[in-house]
């Protein structure tokens, strides 16, 4: 027997989640398809709510995204309509973000998605055991956090 077939096949939480967040996102952009645009629809709501108050560094904090893949998004939303730049008159160097008409009319009905989608997901799910997932998912954000702080890495490298 070989030492490949001795080596059990584990997934990983990981792909369990990208699974689960594809599939969500493939739902909602089907049910979006009316608003041209298919992916940043988290993003869009997040510049609504704080329209004109958020830098891009501001978002990409709250994204938990580089910088990089901020301007990427903002480049696609103010492509498509969403969103305009503005400079800051507090501090030139920054750009605040501002939605337009056509992001305050899709942005409700983008909310209202996510609702809907949210309760379909959740069907036969109790609340308390929607709470447990979602206590579940923090703390292994916060173990995943810790564990790329401490001497595990230095193992596999070995």
């Amino acid at each position: 027997m070989s030492l490949l077939m001795k080596v059990k096949l584990i997934e990983p939480v990981s792909r369990k989640l990208i699974v689960l967040g594809k599939a969500y996102l493939d739902v909602l952009s089907s049910h979006m398809e009316h608003l041209d645009m298919d992916k940043y629809y988290y993003a869009l709501t997040v510049i609504y709510h704080h329209d004109g108050g958020l830098t891009q560094n501001a978002l990409a904090g709250i994204l938990g995204k580089d910088k990089s893949v901020i301007v990427k998004i903002i480049d696609t939303l103010a492509g498509k309509g969403f969103v305009n730049r503005q400079k800051n008159p507090a501090d030139r160097r920054q750009h605040l973000l501002v939605v337009t008409d056509k992001a305050k009319k899709a942005v409700p009905l983008i909310i209202a998605e996510f609702e809907r989608m949210n309760r379909s997901a959740a069907k036969g799910i109790s609340v308390s055991e929607m709470e447990i997932f979602e206590n579940v998912l923090g703390k292994m954000k916060m173990n995943l956090s810790e564990f790329r702080n401490t001497e595990n890495r230095k193992i596999l490298s070995k």
